[in-house]
């Protein structure tokens, strides 16, 4: 009896299509230049340069914790870390001051650093099932800017009702040149 339930769950799980930092990089709008330790740390805005008007903070605190975090956004900035090959340190600066801090683990792939998926997973069919990750990569393109792909998958079903919805996004984060960046 322990043997098929298993063997569903397994396959649930295996049949539910995930994002991978291969598909993210394929589906970025933007091109980066080689991954480099130096390139990523820094500053960068927090609004997107672009018209979806995506926020980097949330973008990747979402990759930290699926709750939605509150905070007051407005004239802040984020700083980037990589402390090393698995670790990125993110703070939010308002006024030279850190707001919020928190680290996210990863590994470098090609041209990014691949932020570790975030996923809540609940396979209990028909009566419930919940799928919730965000998978996130970021790079750097030519001019030093922030190159953030964001793929989401928000999915649920509770006995006859179901929703969800799955997006890929690529947003660009201007860096933020310092007095010292300036003059080296």
């Amino acid at each position: 009896m322990k043997k098929p339930i298993i063997i569903f769950f397994i396959c649930s799980f295996l049949l539910t299509s995930c994002y991978s930092t291969k598909k993210l990089i394929r589906k970025s709008e933007y091109t980066t230049s080689d991954f480099n330790k130096n390139k990523i740390d820094g500053l960068y805005s927090n609004d997107s340069n672009d018209s979806r008007g995506f926020v980097l903070w949330r973008t990747l605190r979402k990759s930290y914790e699926l709750d939605y975090y509150k905070l007051d956004l407005d004239n802040s900035i984020v700083k980037l870390e990589l402390v090393d090959d698995q670790n990125l340190s993110v703070k939010l600066l308002k006024e030279d001051k850190v707001i919020d801090e928190f680290y996210l683990k990863g590994k470098i792939k090609g041209d990014y650093f691949s932020i570790n998926r975030k996923l809540i997973y609940i396979p209990f069919f028909p009566i419930c099932y919940i799928h919730n990750e965000t998978k996130t990569i970021i790079g750097n393109d030519k001019l030093g800017n922030l190159v953030v792909v964001d793929g989401f998958i928000g999915e649920g079903h509770l006995l006859i009702m179901a929703a969800g919805s799955r997006r890929i996004s690529s947003s660009k984060y201007q860096r933020i040149k310092t007095k010292q960046q300036t003059y080296n």
